[in-house]
């Protein structure tokens, strides 16, 4: 049986089917550039109808002659168009947020491990070591996080100074980690002021102080006045003239300003 031999094409397979593909996509990207072109192009006249329509709702008793002068050009921003609304967050006054306060740790004032009071000059809450730490440590109790999650929501937005106040019984404490009943209450106010500054509380307005036994609110002469006077305070006063600094006192919403160094120029001697 004779071989048939391989014909031209075969022996020379075209190098040109490219050309298809390439004609799809210069198709493909001339479409594009017509589409994006007729996008870019703004019927004025419709454009100036739609705005005049929004003057005419947002505020019926305006002139709409601005926008008819405008002639072919109509920028954004300009007179006619108005601003929008924004909601409005009312500012809670003390009383309205102590009663958001107690609704919200109900639970926890029930139980007796918490109390709100309020005061001359603000509020302030107290919170009983039980909740928050161990028996003689500073470090905060599982527990306790989801009550000083709430407790960082309800801050972030007063406009008062927030003092955390750690305070401890009359019983001496002496151990490797802390020497005494003042570094005991300093680390635990540290503790709760740290991890509410870490959830959103503005840091500036935050301020710690360690009591030690100095203040107590209850007889240390039982167990019972022990364990109320075992205790973090969240205090909310006033920004008070009377606590400005030599620098200028922070108030809520300005920026926080640091002293310079002074240098003195080195005296000259003949």
């Amino acid at each position: 049986m004779a071989r048939q031999l391989p014909t031209s094409d075969e022996q020379h397979p075209s190098t040109e089917r490219y050309i298809i593909t390439y004609a799809d996509l210069i198709t493909l990207l001339l479409g594009l550039f017509v589409i994006l072109y007729a996008a870019s192009q703004v019927d004025l006249g419709k454009y100036r109808e739609v705005a005049q329509a929004l003057v005419r709702h947002f505020n019926p008793g305006a002139s709409v002659a601005p926008l008819e002068q405008q002639g072919t050009q109509l920028l954004s921003g300009e007179v006619g168009i108005p601003q929008p609304i924004l909601p409005r967050v009312p500012q809670r006054n003390i009383d309205e947020w102590l009663q958001e306060t107690e609704r919200l740790f109900m639970p926890y004032i029930v139980a007796g491990r918490l109390t709100v009071e309020r005061t001359a000059e603000g509020a302030v809450i107290r919170v009983s070591d039980a909740l928050l730490f161990e028996t003689g440590k500073a470090d905060l109790q599982p527990q306790a996080l989801p009550f000083l999650d709430t407790l960082s929501a309800l801050l972030r937005n007063v406009p008062y100074l927030i003092n955390v106040d750690g305070h401890t019984d009359s019983i001496p404490i002496r151990t490797l980690r802390y020497e005494s009943n003042w570094h005991l209450s300093t680390a635990r106010a540290l503790a709760v002021a740290y991890y509410l500054i870490q959830h959103g509380v503005p840091e500036p307005q935050v301020a710690i102080r360690g009591f030690g036994p100095q203040r107590p609110i209850a007889p240390n002469s039982t167990p019972e006045g022990r364990a109320r006077n075992r205790r973090v305070e969240v205090v909310l006063t006033e920004f008070r003239n009377s606590l400005r600094t030599d620098y200028g006192y922070w108030k809520p919403g300005q920026p926080v300003l640091l002293p310079q160094p002074k240098w003195k120029q080195p005296s000259q001697t003949p």
